[in-house]
């Protein structure tokens, strides 16, 4: 095995992926590394890197090495010229304390436990049990139904912290020749999508947060909730689709773009969807994100982003102070429900319809933040580069968004002056948030590209500019 360097050898993408192919190498069936899909490194964080996707969860890797073993002092580098002596089981996972390096293979997670069984339904009684309620809910004669078997498919993966499962499920129920009469047994095929958390309290109140908006949302937009595990910390809700289903279920960012025919209707449905939850019940115990939180974080990220680029810490230190200063000087009339992330990831699209999904960042906030937070990431990545019509697309959708949100907003009983000081003070986040897109780079270690952070600057300079203007 190669020997592994020390800092910045262990933040290196070159040396992790190293580190990763010795092991694979050496294991019982020895295979090169997949592609690296995820890197991030943030301060007191330490590193994470992910090799291989969800869709092939039989080589999905992991590598994390702890914050410790990346701020060692000079003259303390306890990683130099040693191979890592690896305790554990692999396949599955292995670590070297000192070197405070660790390798996982899904489904094996130190930190999300749970992740195994949940992968595994037939070895948890309570999970098939509820995976069964769930499948004959939808069914006619939801109590005639048995669960056949499960396969559960990994959608979405956070290491440590979170996974969307697909679970697809056959369903059987005896025909009118009773229950040994096979050839009448009907036969239905279900999928269901499970979340798995790390708490039991945290899918306790997305169970409880997705019941209260299906309840008050006047238009279906969100997933139903379908029961949960709180020995596996799973919440069990309503399946969207996927593009294979009829009509298929395409995620917000593959039509939202410039050259698709159907991207303008779906920003409008994502706006009128938007001012329906922002209008509908208040959720008791929801935490407020106050402006001021907003600025605590653009103030890390412009330091963050001062030491990436030495030769824009002038710049970029000026205009964090100016996004944190108006931040702090944001006061809405009132906090509203708000996704806390909303943006076109976030988003599914089927049929002409939208729904909203991950509520994790749910909060009670300036309404002006969500607005802010989708108008940021609208922008297509090749504006930051010039491309020819991608500032023209981005102005006309940028119209669309605003015109329907403010639209569903009056018929909703807002003033003219509520809308227009929305509008105004979403300018300020959408500032926050570009700022957030330009620290994206060096906490994924990405090469500095000067010409990229200056215009996500200017960028923000605009919209600081158009936040006094309206």
């Amino acid at each position: 095995m190669n020997t592994i360097q020390s800092d910045p050898g262990l933040t290196s993408p070159a040396t992790v992926t190293e580190l990763l192919a010795a092991l694979l190498a050496a294991g019982p069936q020895p295979e090169l590394p997949p592609a690296l899909t995820y890197l991030r490194r943030k301060a007191g964080r330490g590193l994470v890197a992910v090799y291989g996707t969800a869709r092939d969860p039989g080589h999905l890797y992991t590598v994390t090495v702890e914050e410790g073993a990346l701020t060692l002092p000079p003259g303390h580098d306890v990683a130099v010229d040693r191979k890592p002596h690896w305790q554990g089981v692999w396949p599955g996972v292995v670590a070297d304390p000192a070197l405070g390096v660790a390798v996982q293979a899904f489904p094996t997670d130190r930190t999300l436990p749970a992740l195994a069984a949940a992968m595994e339904p037939a070895t948890h009684p309570q999970l098939w049990a509820a995976l069964q309620s769930a499948g004959s809910a939808s069914l006619p004669g939801a109590a005639e139904w048995t669960l056949e078997s499960v396969r559960a498919e990994p959608v979405r993966y956070k290491p440590g912290d979170r996974c969307v499962i697909r679970y697809r499920l056959v369903m059987l129920r005896p025909g009118p020749g009773g229950a040994g009469a096979d050839e009448q047994t009907d036969r239905a095929e279900v999928s269901v999508i499970g979340k798995l958390y790390r708490e039991a309290a945290q899918a306790g109140a997305a169970d409880a947060l997705l019941a209260r908006l299906v309840k008050s949302s006047t238009r279906d937009w969100c997933p139903a909730p379908l029961g949960r595990v709180d020995s596996l910390a799973v919440l069990l809700s309503q399946d969207l689709g996927d593009q294979r289903s009829n009509p298929p279920t395409r995620p917000g960012p593959d039509v939202i773009h410039p050259g698709n025919p159907h991207s303008a209707a779906t920003i409008a449905a994502a706006g009128r969807a938007l001012a329906d939850l922002h209008t509908s019940d208040t959720v008791p115990g929801t935490s407020l994100r106050r402006g001021t939180d907003e600025a605590d974080k653009a103030v890390k990220r412009a330091q963050v982003l001062s030491a990436y680029l030495p030769s824009l810490a002038a710049e970029t230190t000026r205009i964090g102070r100016e996004v944190c200063d108006r931040l702090r000087s944001l006061h809405p009339a009132q906090f509203v429900p708000a996704h806390g992330s909303y943006k076109p990831s976030q988003l599914l699209v089927r049929d002409g319809s939208v729904f909203l999904v991950d509520f994790d960042q749910f909060c009670q906030a300036d309404p002006a933040l969500d607005v802010g937070y989708f108008m940021a990431y609208l922008r297509p990545p090749g504006l930051f580069y010039g491309r020819p019509g991608t500032r023209d697309w981005f102005y006309a959708a940028a119209e669309t968004f605003r015109n329907a949100y403010l639209a569903a907003r009056l018929e909703r009983g807002a003033s003219t002056a509520d809308a227009a000081s929305i509008l105004s003070r979403s300018s300020v986040y959408e500032a926050a948030l570009l700022l957030k897109i330009a620290a994206r780079r060096p906490n994924r270690l990405h090469s500095p590209r000067v010409g990229e952070v200056q215009a996500l600057l200017r960028e923000i300079s605009g919209c600081l500019r158009t936040a006094e203007l309206v």
